[in-house]
């Protein structure tokens, strides 16, 4: 029988009419702080368990990964949010609650589980942050019963603890661990009596879950041996498992027949104070810890949705870009991708991309900005104000005569800009009259391009870009060198993106070699997230050395996982992203990999369309795939 009175949705009453609350705990995402804001949360986090009110019942729970509070109405616990639970006992229990409980000697079972709690009875003699929530991740849940003494109490307890080490300094051979204590009870009682730290009742039980027996003794060692390791002692618990089972239920007021005494300071680096945080959706990656977290690249609040991911070949740029496209592709955004290197080819008929033709219509979009910085692109010398001036006004008379070509504009500015049709002698050829069609993934791929129409080519390729319907996405790889004269425009552009629910995804190689032009000054202002892929940063306006810090240690194993620091004003989080096997496929521009492909279409994939082969091809060389999908 649970041993409560009452529950109304997150509201505890006892048999005993002790009132709490059952609160879900939203830690703070410690890895996003410097190490002084870290320093400053734990202090907030210290302050509040010396001074809130939590109540007769404060108990905190750690389960599946996600940690709780059991409180009073007041309850605070530094920069924790708090938001109530409406159905503890599921928390608890699971969903099946808690029918078929039987207890053994030193296990019970319960669901068709096995369960044994574990109980500590000396508290580790080495601590940092978050020392249980990353000791049982994984492995078990822990509760933690506690009641804070109050300051007469205290002071007598530690009073008598020091007496007690007092006397052991006084032995025919020095006692080392007697000058310790006894140095330690001195300090602790001169804080309590400061207030400056208070002094707890603490009960530690982990409870350690299993599908079978066997399962349950190999958890059950594992957790024993992390325990030895940093010099903390526990027990299983057998003749009072049912007594202590019943106390760890939320809302049942704890017994402290295991008690330790743990200082307010301690407890701050035993409570579960961090989780990976992200966002609430987007693309699937990992914390550090291996947590899932999520990035939106289309996150409200953002100032623009632009990102910029930087690092040298080799480290995964690309095949994060790949990544971003494949999950936009499946919530329906449009996908632009200005290729170099065929690193995005793959992706694109994975998806019946339209792969850019040769030509194109420079005049299919007649707005007067847009022709102007096309023709500029075109030329060689870069106009003053004025002459660019001079030449927009050439083209708004020029429009007004509607012309039906881009041959026909450029002899209708010809008559105010003589000589201008020298510039486009070369690469007229590659115009043509027709409109293009919209689609929802268009791939342009850069390199098959002479260098004098490159430049010309993205300024048409950004305003066919701005005019698709929908959320949409350009991914632009390295090219920024051929656009010095447009910096205006560009700049204009990333800015505006956000307006035509777009996104740009610029790559580049090095961070500081961007940042020494205009251009990659006004791309990196204007891409509010950033990917940082490891690279040696140097300190200015963009980067501090926290930033720097962090991007030096990053590690990337081709073929397995690559890591990356995502950088807005207000994120600093490094991401692990691991590709499943038909991503790594699709992704890859390794040639080696290229090759192995090639091969299987040559072979036994050139009567299949791109999807399934790929998807066969993936089959073939990794057997366990599809276990791999299903289980993830």
């Amino acid at each position: 029988m649970i041993p409560l009175y009452s529950i109304n949705e997150d509201k505890l009453i006892s048999f005993s009419g002790d009132e709490s609350r059952f609160f879900k705990v939203i830690p703070p995402d410690l890895e996003q702080m410097s190490e002084e804001q870290r320093a400053q949360s734990y202090q907030r986090l210290e302050t509040d368990l010396r001074l809130a009110e939590f109540g007769k019942c404060f108990k905190a729970y750690f389960k599946n990964g996600l940690c709780y509070l059991n409180a009073g109405e007041t309850a605070s616990l530094g920069d924790c949010g708090l938001i109530p639970e409406p159905n503890p006992l599921e928390v608890f229990f699971g969903t099946q609650l808690y029918s078929n409980i039987e207890f053994h000697p030193t296990y019970m079972t319960l669901n068709g589980k096995f369960l044994r709690v574990i109980s500590l009875t000396r508290a580790p003699q080495e601590v940092m942050p978050n020392l249980l929530q990353e000791m049982t991740e994984g492995l078990c849940s822990f509760v933690l019963h506690l009641k804070r003494m109050e300051t007469v109490e205290a002071k007598k307890k530690l009073n008598l603890r020091r007496k007690m080490h007092f006397s052991g300094l006084f032995k025919s051979l020095k006692d080392i661990e007697s000058e310790n204590a006894f140095s330690e009870s001195e300090g602790l009682l001169e804080g309590v009596t400061k207030g400056e730290v208070g002094l707890f009742k603490m009960e530690c039980f982990f409870l350690v879950e299993a599908l079978s027996l066997s399962d349950l003794e190999a958890r059950t060692n594992i957790l024993m041996e992390r325990l030895k390791s940093f010099d903390a002692k526990a027990i299983i618990e057998a003749g009072a498992l049912p007594v202590i089972y019943r106390s760890m239920i939320m809302g049942v007021l704890p017994l402290f027949h295991r008690e330790i005494e743990v200082p307010s300071d301690y407890l701050g680096y035993l409570i579960p104070y961090h989780q990976d945080a992200l966002m609430n959706e987007g693309a699937s990656l990992n914390s550090l810890a291996g947590s899932e977290i999520k990035f939106d690249l289309f996150q409200r609040g953002a100032h623009n949705y632009n990102l910029l991911i930087t690092g040298p070949s080799g480290q995964g740029k690309s095949m994060m870009a790949n990544k971003l496209i494949y999950e936009q592709i499946k919530v329906g955004s449009k996908i632009l991708c200005l290729d170099l290197g065929n690193s995005f080819r793959k992706n694109a008929l994975y998806h019946d991309g339209t792969i850019f033709s040769e030509k194109f219509n420079p005049l299919e979009f007649r707005c007067p900005r847009y022709l102007k910085e096309f023709i500029v692109a075109c030329m060689e010398e870069t106009l003053s104000r004025k002459e660019e001036g001079k030449l927009f006004e050439a083209i708004v008379k020029a429009l007004d005569h509607n012309p039906q070509n881009f041959d026909e504009l450029i002899s209708l500015l010809s008559s105010d800009l003589p000589e201008i049709h020298h510039y486009f002698s070369e690469i007229k050829d590659f115009f043509t009259d027709e409109i293009r069609a919209e689609s929802s993934f268009t791939y342009c791929d850069f390199s098959l391009y002479p260098e004098v129409i490159k430049a010309p080519l993205i300024i048409y390729l950004i305003e066919y870009f701005k005019r698709l319907s929908g959320r949409k996405v350009f991914v632009i790889d390295e090219c920024w060198h051929l656009l010095s004269k447009n910096a205006d425009y560009i700049a204009e552009s990333f800015r505006t993106f956000r307006k035509h629910d777009a996104s740009a995804i610029a790559i580049s190689q090095n961070l500081d070699d961007l940042s020494q032009t205009q251009l990659g000054r006004v791309i990196i202002q204007n891409t509010f997230f950033k990917f940082f892929f490891r690279q040696n940063l140097e300190l200015d306006q963009f980067i501090d050395l926290d930033v720097s810090e962090r991007v030096k240690v990053l590690q990337s194993i081709k073929g397995e996982y690559s890591q990356f620091l995502i950088f807005s004003e207000n994120i600093r989080k490094t991401a692990c992203y691991y590709p499943t096997p038909l991503e790594y496929e699709l992704f890859t521009s390794d040639k080696v990999d290229m090759n192995h492909f090639e091969h299987y279409l040559d072979e036994g994939g050139k009567y299949l369309d791109f999807q399934r082969a790929i998807v066969n091809f993936t089959e073939l060389k990794y057997p366990h795939w599809r276990h791999y999908e299903n289980s993830h």
